[in-house]
């Protein structure tokens, strides 16, 4: 699943991206697009759907806004807030948003680690109790401009910085057993410090040539992303005695440009051509920096990378049949290199990337869509990076620079019912797919970092149903029956499996209580899977809320309670063939939450008749970031 915003990928790695979408407020979502088979004008990067998340713009002459703050209590109290302002006149639309977050929680980790030789005999065991209180706290503001230079041109701006701060508190409880010796216990302490910064900006030109639909776009983009962990570590063992002291500063830097231009060009029998190219080029910087009573030492890694494509596609519309075949291309170049070019390492390649989706229409209240793609999961910039993150004393995380990008076919297959209900068949085989790997290293201490498996595929089923069933009752439910299977060889240990069949589904309800009061029910549940060589385990939560809107619906309140029986579950096994690990994580997903809201603003009036400016015919989503 790859996360868009307002139609551009976002670069920055999963945390982050995390970090900055939990200080976003909802109030600034105008709103969210699932592009289940993305065409060949979408980068061929990510194995799945595209949400695209498309940020509010004002359309009325005039001020309006609205300005949020919220609250919450777990074991730990949450707040947020912001205000989100749009200033329109004839020639120029202005965007300011102030977003903030607040978030202290717990999170807790049960890890045990089994040992097995190459006859699968058990050599050691050991044992992880880590028990951690987390704050974390994100500022966004972010300003927006457009400028209409013509009634078909549009110029776009903006500037986005990103502030998230980081702070943990963890001990862990670590026990050591290995084939003829004795037990070793030990206590590890470790206080983490986090700043972090992201400053993205934009420019994006948009052009309609004709009335008919010519159009084109040119896009510029410069993202900015600074990672900045201190951490404090403290390791006591008690026998024999000793206390050993360390700390580490690690940095992580990466910096984006990227180019795209795309032309729409409208044909005469009904059909439409779309084309376009794209470039970008990373500049990642990695460093480590460690310090303990005796020693220091520093570990850095340097990675870059640029990826040019090209893409054209055709799109027909007809009475029941209406079709858009693709065509992408993309070549990728990077190079990596660890500690002053002891350890270099090159990759280039060149794929295309080919589309189909059909939509046939069966009748008034039937209709079937098939589609056919090929796309590339490229490893994430902290996937390829060797140096070493802490979980704790015996259990590390590391990237792999030999992590080869994940090849993927797909093929869907749906019936629609009254665009109401859906019934859908998928299959995806990827090639070299993406897996975890855990290695023994010494004394008990375990790496785990990303690899390689020869294949894997993944099949499901799936019904949808979303309708407003009664003027007072809304709901969206799905049900989906998957299995995944894979092939991979693991610490030398081939690993093979069909998978297991596993029951997933989601219900969300509104019932409207009156004119300006709605409940809301949302129940989820995730059966046992596996997936590659991680077994999860079952787990289901209920989260309800009820909303209030007064002062003419300008003023709202909201009420949430959140997985209201504790019962949410992060358990998994996995099995890396000389090492077998049980996980258990918790942490505070229970909690109530309040958010009131306000919106303001109204049309100006123009009181010269020669400023009575015609409503600017609305136009395509502009981006910004």
């Amino acid at each position: 699943m790859q996360i868009y915003i307002d139609g551009k990928a976002t670069p920055l790695s999963a945390e982050a991206l995390a970090g900055m979408l939990k200080g976003t407020s909802s109030a600034t979502v105008q709103k969210v697009e699932l592009i289940a088979q993305p065409s060949a004008k979408y980068d061929a990067a990510g194995n799945g759907a595209i949400i695209n998340i498309i940020r509010k713009r004002n359309y009325k002459a005039g001020l309006n806004g609205n300005i949020y703050a919220g609250g919450g209590i777990g074991r730990f109290g949450k707040a947020n807030g912001g205000i989100n302002l749009n200033y329109k006149r004839k020639f120029y639309n202005l965007i300011l948003n102030v977003d903030y977050n607040y978030n202290k929680y717990f999170y807790n980790s049960y890890i045990a680690s089994t040992f097995l030789d190459a006859a699968g005999k058990t050599i050691g065991q050991s044992t992880a109790d880590i028990q951690s209180t987390r704050t974390n706290s994100n500022y966004t503001p972010n300003l927006g401009m457009d400028f209409y230079l013509s009634k078909r041109t549009t110029l776009s701006a903006s500037i986005k910085p990103t502030f998230q701060t980081f702070h943990r508190d963890g001990v862990a409880n670590i026990n050591n057993r290995q084939t003829g010796n004795g037990l070793v216990a030990s206590q590890f302490m470790n206080l983490v410090d986090i700043h972090a910064s992201n400053f993205s900006s934009g420019l994006r030109l948009q052009h309609q040539i004709d009335t008919v639909g010519r159009e084109l776009t040119i896009d510029w983009d410069y993202y900015h992303y600074g990672n900045y962990n201190d951490q404090d570590n403290s390791t006591l063992t008690f026998s024999p005695v000793s206390n050993r002291k360390s700390i580490i500063a690690q940095d992580r830097i990466f910096d984006t440009y990227a180019f795209k231009m795309d032309y729409t060009h409208p044909l005469s029998n009904g059909g439409q051509l779309e084309m376009g190219i794209k470039t970008s080029y990373v500049n990642s910087q990695n460093a480590n920096f460690y310090q303990d009573p005796v020693s220091q030492q520093t570990d850095l890694f340097a990675y870059k990378e640029s990826i040019t494509a090209l893409y054209l596609t055709y799109s027909r519309t007809k009475k029941k049949i209406s079709y858009q075949v693709g065509i992408r291309g993309e070549y990728t170049h990077g190079q990596g290199e660890q500690q002053f070019a002891t350890n270099r390492f090159t990759s280039s390649y060149f794929q295309p990337f080919p589309s189909l989706h059909v939509d046939y229409k069966l009748s008034e209240e039937h209709n079937l869509s098939l589609g056919l793609n090929k796309r590339i999961e490229r490893p994430g910039y902290e996937s390829l990076n060797p140096l070493v993150r802490i979980i704790s004393s015996n259990n590390l995380q590391q990237g792999n620079p030999a992590l080869q990008p994940v090849i993927a076919y797909n093929a869907d297959l749906w019936y629609g019912y009254k665009n109401s209900f859906f019934f859908g068949l998928t299959y995806s085989y990827s090639k070299d797919d993406f897996t975890s790997l855990s290695i023994p290293l010494n004394d008990g201490i375990i790496t785990t970092l990303p690899g390689n498996a020869d294949y894997a595929g993944y099949f499901t089923l799936q019904a949808m149903y979303g309708k407003q069933v009664l003027p007072w009752w809304y709901t969206s439910t799905n049900a989906i029956l998957s299995q995944r299977s894979f092939k991979g060889v693991f610490n030398d240990v081939l690993l093979q499996s069909r998978g297991i069949i596993s029951l997933s589904a989601t219900s969300y309800n509104s019932f409207s209580l009156s004119k300006n009061c709605s409940v809301m029910v949302l129940f989820n549940y995730r059966g046992k899977s596996m997936d590659r060589s991680i077994t999860n385990q079952a787990f289901a939560y209920l989260t309800m809320g009820i909303r209030q809107q007064f002062l003419n619906k300008r003023a709202a309140a909201q009420l949430n309670f959140m997985d209201i029986f504790k019962s949410y579950r992060n358990y998994y096994q996995q099995n890396s063939g000389a090492v077998q690990q049980l996980w258990q994580n918790q942490f505070e997903t229970s909690m109530i939450k309040l958010n009131l809201s306000y919106n303001f603003g109204g049309a100006i009036k123009n009181v010269r008749k020669n400023n009575v400016a015609e409503e600017e015919k609305k136009r395509s989503t502009l981006t910004e970031n």
